[in-house]
């Protein structure tokens, strides 16, 4: 077994622990007790922690990017702009609700770069860009995008929302307002 196939195996299950542990007790310690070796073991995969969550939010943004491209490519040739936001705002949601501690650590705290695998960040992007007519260097709708999903599904698995909020009503909003944005730059 070479040691890159083995570092996807212990990602897959560092994905499993990071759930089921949540973020405060997920850790090298952690994912060494799951494999069933000593943590010492790990540092032939990864150099230390930081290594470790950074492969790991490269690898939430790659299977983020697969959804969303997966979404996108479901729609039919005619689909409308409304189609497309709501594609990918359903998308969003629903890829961070089924991974709600990876995607805590994709996105709630700082974001060391230059440790994430190349392009990881721009191809969880780059059908929102697409989809504003934007590009990585001027993105102000698609950021807007993002960060208006990113509130609404953080509060929803935080249980932030009073009980029977209606939570698709907030959705449709995003989905509406940012509809005629993308119309627009389809025009």
């Amino acid at each position: 077994m070479t040691a890159s196939r083995r570092r996807v195996e212990l990602l897959e299950l560092a994905e499993a622990v990071l759930e089921r542990e949540g973020l405060a007790g997920f850790g090298v310690g952690s994912l060494a007790r799951a494999a069933g070796v000593k943590p010492p073991s790990l540092y032939k995969h990864f150099d230390g922690l930081p290594d470790l969550e950074a492969a790991l939010i490269s690898r939430g943004f790659a299977a983020f990017a697969r959804d969303i491209a997966d979404a996108t490519e479901a729609l039919p040739a005619d689909a409308g702009p409304r189609d497309r936001v709501a594609a990918f705002a359903r998308t969003y949601r629903s890829h961070a609700l089924a991974h709600p501690q990876l995607y805590r650590m994709m996105t709630g705290g700082p974001l060391d770069r230059d440790r994430l695998d190349d392009g990881a960040e721009g191809s969880a992007m780059a059908d929102l860009l697409a989809l504003f007519g934007e590009d990585e260097t001027d993105y102000a709708t698609a950021r807007a995008a993002w960060a208006w999903a990113h509130g609404l599904v953080v509060l929803e698995i935080a249980d932030r929302f009073p009980p029977g909020a209606d939570l698709d009503a907030s959705w449709d909003v995003l989905i509406d307002t940012m509809t005629a944005r993308a119309a627009g730059a389809r025009s």
